[in-house]
């Protein structure tokens, strides 16, 4: 892409290229590119981020990324989104979640308001993905746990998938990648 827009503009790409593959018995394919973050893998590695991001904008722009450092925190993050019930299909829309009982955000619970509006001081859904719940822990484990309990602590018309960021769901993926790479 930024070989492509150099030639059909004249300017060089500078920004935040977002690629989405997937693993297949014939190898890697890109399915999707943005000129943009992606979520929620925007959502699992800022949080970690030590360096200013700022300096990182401006080595973008002035081309020196390949020669600033980059440090992350030796952590790791886990994402669950709530999400109408119904949802991707016929999502309800303009239903109330409640987040009374949603733990307060800190250094280990990020919350991210989606596709709600708030009126009156509550929260309704418009029908996509409602919230994202990021947990960060010194482990998998932890941050899942983290993010699990935020997600059940939220009441109303929605659901998450409890399995995201589990050790069985990982290995399953383990094994079909495995499964995959013996198959050529």
């Amino acid at each position: 892409m930024p070989k492509a827009l150099l030639k059909e503009t004249g300017h060089k790409y500078k920004g935040i290229l977002y690629g989405g593959f997937m693993a297949t018995r014939d190898g890697i394919r890109l399915l999707e590119y943005n000129a943009r973050f992606g979520d929620p893998e925007t959502m699992n590695i800022l949080p970690l981020l030590e360096t200013d991001f700022v300096d990182i904008c401006e080595a973008i722009i002035e081309e020196k990324l390949a020669t600033t450092p980059i440090h992350f925190q030796n952590k790791a993050t886990v994402c669950k989104y709530l999400v109408p019930q119904g949802y991707p299909e016929n999502p309800i829309k303009g239903e109330r979640i409640d987040l009374s009982r949603l733990p307060k955000e800190s250094g280990n619970l990020r919350v991210y308001p989606a596709a709600v509006e708030e009126r009156a001081g509550q929260l309704y859904m418009t029908g996509s993905r409602a919230l994202a719940l990021v947990g960060v822990g010194d482990t998998l484990a932890e941050a899942e746990q983290t993010a699990e309990q935020a997600a059940s602590a939220v009441q109303g018309p929605v659901f998450h998938r409890r399995d995201i960021g589990t050790a069985e769901l990982i290995e399953k993926r383990i094994q079909h990648m495995k499964r995959l790479a013996m198959v050529k």
